[in-house]
């Protein structure tokens, strides 16, 4: 199966500088995530925004419902043979940054990775790799919180012994 066959992309209208003066409660978001919250949305469903121009071509995110994305990213909207999160999953894997033009600003197109390959499998299979693949995501986060709580565990040890040293 390809992408094109379980989504269709759209883009956005908005620049980043055209949210300065809205206020509102549908976010928007950006290639670093959360940006605000404005008077208006332009997807009804989930649906999941992928990078497109500058740093950070070809990171995928999957969004929520009754939100925005800014110009620099893309919309790829689920059709009814594709969970939302099994589509996440299956771009997030699929590294569309090697799909990348330019030099100096790099973009990736759709038109270039549409023809991207992957397994769909029905529904109920696409619920189960979901709900697995998201308990892998949560194991692998509370690692990575406790790494970086056994790093400032160390770090603040270590200030400790230095202040004893004359």
């Amino acid at each position: 199966m390809s992408l094109s066959d379980v989504c269709t992309k759209a883009s956005s209208v908005f620049a980043q500088k055209d949210l300065e003066e809205l206020e509102g409660e549908y976010p928007v978001y950006g290639a670093s995530g959360y940006i605000k919250s404005i008077n208006q949305y332009h997807q009804e469903k989930e649906y999941i925004a992928v990078v497109k121009d500058g740093a950070g071509i070809g990171r995928t995110m999957i969004l929520p419902a009754k939100s925005s994305i800014i110009g620099t990213m893309q919309y790829l909207l689920p059709k009814e043979n594709i969970l939302p999160r099994y589509l996440y999953y299956a771009v997030k894997n699929m590294h569309l940054e090697k799909y990348y033009t330019g030099a100096t600003i790099p973009h990736i197109y759709f038109k270039d990775y549409k023809n991207e390959e992957f397994n769909l499998d029905s529904v109920d299979i696409q619920k189960q790799v979901v709900d697995v693949l998201g308990k892998c995501e949560s194991v692998i986060e509370s690692r990575k919180n406790e790494l970086q709580l056994l790093d400032n565990l160390i770090k603040a040890r270590l200030n400790k012994i230095a202040a004893r040293w004359p």
